[in-house]
């Protein structure tokens, strides 16, 4: 809980993993992950592993080899590690 005296807004967050889900419905289609790990984006697909490479702008991340955007749209789990301040 914070204190009165905290202000929220300090509080900073990376992102380090995330599931994606391909296709037209909840009920049909496949779900990724892109983890990261040492400063390195992986892709996990059932039981193959790929290194990725990011690129960063305001609003979206594009990773190559994957055909795919990471937005509200395709995200569908995001996991965040909170930062030491």
């Amino acid at each position: 809980m914070l204190k009165n005296s905290e202000n929220k807004n300090d509080t900073k967050y990376s992102l380090f993993g995330f599931i994606i889900h391909k296709g037209n419905n909840l009920h049909k289609g496949h779900y990724i992950s892109i983890v990261k790990r040492e400063k390195k984006w992986y892709l996990c697909n059932d039981s193959k592993i790929t290194e990725i490479n990011p690129s960063f702008s305001n609003e979206y991340i594009f990773f190559d080899k994957i055909d795919i955007d990471v937005t509200n749209r395709n995200g569908y789990l995001f996991f965040y590690r909170k930062l030491n301040s």
